[in-house]
């Protein structure tokens, strides 16, 4: 009785692996664009008992593949019934929003992720994509309250699901990429220095400055403006990493590496009077 007990609990795990599985190469598929494989997935999902055609996995995978075949209203469709069907789940909301982003329509956006807060008020994911939503709509005042709900919730707690670095390899990591930069990005650098955090600090959000996942700050005058009167008020030109924000966003050491070395430059750019737009055209945001 009791390897029976213990094989059919195999079974059922063997089923959920499957079906995660499954559910996996199906994203990854539509990541891709590969529609035949994404297909053959969510078929898949639909034949195992613990999926089946009203899992969230697969109305999740049936959505994808309208939005790859251009049936973007379908696929809003399916979204609003994920929604509607799994009001505890927060990626409902979030993949809904982002969908809606995409089309441009932002204030539908806002209002689907502000009735995702208030299902799911501990959810940073959902605070954060409602305070870019706001951003695009406009709405200055939300999108504060947002960021600012955000930095509430992770400023003090490093992230669960990220790539562990303690903060002396992350820091050994910061000085190699520094080291290898070209002699006149080196020298271009001058007295300016690198800082690097946690996570930022509550300014940034309520001042306007960033959004709380940012990755990197420039702080202080820019080089053409260092023996200007007016500088010596913002104290010495400094560049912030924060070190949780880029790794919550990598998969790998190569991945950080990357992002490290990216955002040195981006706010180098920035050091040197470099705006947003020209950054942009060199490929450094």
């Amino acid at each position: 009785m009791y390897f029976l007990d213990s094989f059919q609990l195999w079974r059922r795990l063997v089923r959920h692996d499957a079906l995660g599985v499954h559910f996996d190469l199906g994203l990854r598929a539509f990541d891709a664009r590969d529609r035949k494989r994404l297909i053959q997935n969510r078929i898949a999902v639909a034949m195992l008992p613990e999926g089946g055609h009203q899992s969230m996995e697969y109305l999740a995978l049936l959505w994808r593949e309208h939005w790859i075949d251009g049936r973007h209203y379908e696929a809003l469709d399916v979204g609003r019934q994920i929604v509607d069907r799994f009001p505890d789940d927060a990626d409902g909301p979030l993949e809904l929003a982002q969908m809606l982003i995409d089309l441009e329509r932002f204030d539908e956006a806002t209002t689907v992720l502000l009735a995702g807060v208030k299902q799911s008020p501990q959810d940073s994911d959902l605070w954060f994509e409602l305070g870019l939503a706001a951003e695009r709509a406009h709405n200055e005042e939300l999108r504060v309250e947002a960021f600012r709900e955000v930095w509430r919730l992770e400023h003090d707690d490093e992230p669960e699901e990220h790539l562990y670095l303690s903060e002396e390899s992350f820091l050994k990591l910061v000085e190699t990429i520094l080291d290898t930069l070209p002699s006149h990005v080196r020298e271009a650098l001058g007295n300016v220095a690198i800082i690097v955090e946690d996570y930022p600090e509550e300014f940034i959000v309520t001042e306007g400055t960033a959004d709380p996942r940012i990755l990197g700050l420039f702080v202080g005058p820019p080089l053409s403006d260092e023996g200007a009167v007016g500088a010596v008020s913002e104290g010495p030109s400094r560049i912030y990493l924060y070190r949780w924000n880029i790794q919550r966003q990598c998969a790998s050491l190569e991945d950080v590496e990357r992002e490290v070395h990216l955002t040195i430059l981006h706010e180098i750019g920035h050091y040197l009077g470099l705006d947003e737009d020209e950054l942009h055209k060199r490929g450094l945001s």
